[in-house]
């Protein structure tokens, strides 16, 4: 029973509202139910909601994406929903993004990029993934890139890794090389492109290669597990991080990996080699970032006549890890000094590591090629085979974080290839005649070390076709 003072107050009916005489009006219809979703949409608005839950990247912001409101309007424009995949952007700086100052020099300038993209009619095409911009603040110069800002970008893509399809990295050309060898060891567990790339030339300038680098750079990071590791894409070839280096400070073809063929060049049609990308690591569910790199290395130029004084103090240096010294040829200096050999072997006693590398862009470390060379291998010296300076940098500082105060496991990693940044070295020297008696083992050469190709199957290459 309900007591009448709980009762709603009567609500007194105006004179004005009319009486409804007669059967009961019918009810209003149920509008019909929208079909269910295809899988492809329900995968497409999983990766939207996500996104929109993605938390805020440090101090980067959101400027644009491929459903922004002022983007250049285009017959052929497609909702994302409607693409078969999903790239992020992290614009951290480089010449992409410059536009000439006051005094006539180029710099980051904030929101640039992101105007020349919506004023491009191919990213509004059905076969380009969509896309979201995120800007870092402050934009760098790579000149200005350090490890912490490394582990920044490791760490987003880390945490947006299975929010989107992948990853490009626009950002300076000087220290391009650097930061794709550092990403390379430190994301555990990678299984989608993450794609660096630049121009040398800024949009701003009416000849650039800035639009076709960054176009390919998306296509790339659209390629899902058939390149599930960090590359470049730059001038007309994309190149495996870890094995490319500058070689050029003018040419629009700026890097080469001299040591290991390109994963895909680009002209009137693609000639893909996706059976040379590193096969995703199965043991790693999850992509992780390591962000503890110990970037406590040294790099040092041999040339001859040089101090082996002031080499044997660089050495002395407290909290020193390792030192990268850049031999000529396959690892030779000058072992007739016995103050080198000393310099090296008072490296060993305090732990510190000495790893060899070539002055030469192409071939590799041997030490015992020559006498001088196995003198320095019995001072302690470590043959960093095909390495690159900068992968050798890069790869230590993570085998430093990863195993502190294990020197003896980082000194017998540096010769194991761990994301393909080294070859087996009997591709770069190998004898005239072969060893028969090797089998098993010994005389194989591991597919994922080596830079010899498989031969390429008869017929069109197996990738997706943008034509």
């Amino acid at each position: 029973l309900v007591r009448v003072a709980d009762r709603p107050p009567r609500r007194e009916r105006s004179s004005s509202t009319p009486v409804r005489l007669g059967p009961t009006a019918p009810r209003a219809r149920a509008p019909p139910r929208p079909p269910a979703p295809t899988p492809k949409l329900r995968a497409t608005m999983r990766r939207r909601q996500a996104s929109e839950h993605f938390p805020a990247i440090g101090g980067a912001r959101k400027v644009t994406s491929s459903e922004s409101q002022s983007n250049l309007a285009n017959a052929d424009k497609v909702r994302d929903d409607r693409r078969d995949g999903r790239v992020l952007v992290l614009l951290t700086g480089g010449t992409m993004a410059m536009k000439p100052n006051a005094r006539g020099s180029l710099e980051p300038r904030k929101g640039y990029l992101a105007e020349q993209m919506r004023l491009m009619p191919e990213l509004r095409e059905r076969r380009m993934p969509a896309y979201e911009v995120v800007e870092y603040t402050p934009l760098l110069d790579s000149a200005d890139m350090v490890p912490a800002d490394w582990c920044r970008m490791a760490t987003d893509i880390a945490a947006a890794h299975e929010h989107y399809d992948g990853f490009v990295i626009i950002m300076g050309t000087d220290t391009m090389a650097y930061v794709a060898s550092a990403l390379s060891f430190m994301l555990e567990g990678l299984r989608k492109p993450v794609v660096l790339t630049g121009s040398m030339v800024p949009f701003a300038e009416s000849y650039s290669d800035a639009r076709r680098n960054l176009v390919m750079a998306l296509i790339f990071a659209n390629a899902g597990g058939r390149v599930p590791e960090v590359v470049i894409f730059f001038g007309d070839r994309l190149l495996r991080g870890n094995r490319t280096t500058k070689m050029d400070a003018l040419a629009l073809g700026a890097y080469d990996s001299p040591n290991f063929p390109p994963l895909a060049k680009v002209g009137v049609a693609l000639n893909a080699r996706y059976d040379l990308a590193l096969a995703p690591d199965a043991a790693s569910p999850k992509c992780h970032a390591f962000v503890a790199m110990d970037t406590q290395i040294l790099v040092l130029r041999m040339v001859p006549g040089f101090d082996d004084a002031a080499l044997l103090r660089c050495l002395e240096a407290d909290r020193l890890r390792a030192v990268v010294l850049e031999l000529y040829g396959t690892g030779t200096a000058p072992a007739r000094r016995e103050g080198l050999l000393d310099a090296l072997r008072t490296a060993r006693k305090h732990g510190v590591l000495v790893v060899a590398t070539s002055q030469c862009a192409r071939g590799g470390v041997v030490l015992a090629t020559y006498e001088v060379g196995r003198k320095l291998e019995e001072a302690g010296v470590i043959a960093a085979g095909d390495l690159t300076t900068e992968a050798a940098a890069t790869k230590l500082a993570y085998l430093f974080g990863r195993y502190p105060g294990d020197v003896d496991k980082v000194r017998e990693l540096v010769s194991v290839s761990l994301r393909g940044e080294l070859s087996h070295p009997d591709v770069y020297l190998r004898p005239f005649f072969e060893d028969r008696s090797l089998t098993g083992d010994g005389a194989r050469i591991s597919r994922s070390n080596s830079m010899t190709a498989p031969p390429v199957p008869e017929g069109p290459p197996k990738h997706r076709s943008f034509a």
